[in-house]
């Protein structure tokens, strides 16, 4: 029988674990309950799967972060990881000078994954949505999403609440997977043009917006914006 993840989404290798990870946390219509208690399950194994198989989102990410501030300033700058998970990013930035991050995920078990390698600064359990969270507005530098658009998971109208918590001037990078966004019914009619209509309202201005590595052969997309 064809799993979920092999009917909807490419598969980064024939790696049956890999497989396995991405039917649990792909299955048709999770809730967040549900979804949280499918990562919580998988916690402690995520890392090593995804890594063995080629899972390069996060180094994407960084680089394109990397990029745009010069080395001095780096550990002065505060970001935003939403959809941590165990840390993945986190530990490439901490690479390249960045010091201080912030963990959001709604997985406690990613979470506490995160929190025993001690690499971000608050480790905050919710999901973003098109309600505000009880972070106050103007908090972070920067805000990276890495992999979190994909089906379950974020949906587009949490580009407001990104916005809201950038600080002018600050930096959005979004690295997903390019057939998500241009495939599936809850981003391929609005997340594009979500973005396009809030650069018009002068929400933010677009830097990027580029193929990069994102999964062995899945292929990505990485989006920045500077936030106005």
């Amino acid at each position: 029988m064809t799993s979920v993840a092999e009917k909807k989404y490419s598969l980064p290798s024939e790696d049956k674990k890999a497989q396995y990870l991405l039917g649990k946390i792909l299955a048709d219509g999770l809730s967040q309950n549900e979804l949280n208690a499918a990562y919580d399950d998988v916690s402690k194994d995520y890392d090593q799967v995804v890594l063995d198989n080629g899972y390069k989102a996060p180094n994407s990410c960084a680089e394109a972060v990397t990029k745009l501030f010069p080395e001095e300033d780096r550990a002065g700058l505060v970001t935003l990881d939403i959809g941590a998970g165990t840390g993945l990013l986190a530990e490439e930035m901490l690479k390249k000078g960045f010091k201080t991050l912030d963990a959001l995920d709604p997985s406690q078990g990613m979470l506490d994954i995160a929190q025993e390698k001690g690499i971000y600064r608050n480790y905050i359990c919710d999901a973003i949505g098109k309600e505000p969270l009880k972070i106050p507005a103007d908090s972070y530098d920067i805000v990276t999403v890495v992999g979190s658009h994909i089906a379950n998971h974020i949906e587009s109208e949490a580009l407001i609440e990104i916005i809201r918590l950038v600080k002018s001037g600050g930096i959005v990078c979004i690295v997903a997977r390019m057939e998500s966004l241009s495939n599936l019914d809850k981003y391929k009619d609005s997340f594009f043009p979500l973005c396009d209509d809030l650069e018009k309202a002068g929400k933010w201005t677009k830097i990027e917006c580029s193929p990069c590595p994102y999964w062995n052969r899945i292929q990505g997309v990485q989006l920045v914006y500077r936030v106005c």
